[in-house]
């Protein structure tokens, strides 16, 4: 992926829509502000370093609610995993390793974890 000047525009109206931008610390911000001001002048970003940090800013500017749940949940469904282990659970109850494992159910975990009570 080319971190141009239209890209970069692109990936900030993007985090403008979804709302992510205001969820952004105020040095991210300007870093991306930056970032933008070098595509613009270099026509791209060429330095590494640089280029590093703002993909860091990007994907947090790309992550959706549905990515949240979902971390949330994968989280929680490794708590359980670990703890159930540790209690020999799963040896009179293997069914439930399925479930720790399966989308819909770690998926309801995440929901759960954000939302829930």
């Amino acid at each position: 992926m080319k971190f141009d000047y239209p890209c970069l525009v692109s990936l900030q109206r993007r985090g403008f829509r979804n709302g992510n931008w205001r969820r952004l610390p105020l040095v991210d911000r300007a870093l991306f502000r930056c970032a933008l001001w070098v595509a613009k002048v270099r026509g791209r970003i060429v330095s590494l370093k640089l280029l590093v940090r703002v993909l860091g800013v990007v994907l947090r500017l790309l992550y959706t609610a549905r990515m949240r749940i979902w971390t949330a949940g994968k989280v929680r469904a490794e708590e359980l995993m670990r703890r159930f282990e540790d209690r020999g659970l799963f040896q009179w109850a293997p069914q439930v390793r399925g479930w720790l494992m399966d989308k819909e159910y770690v998926f309801h975990l995440g929901l759960g974890e954000l939302y829930g009570p």
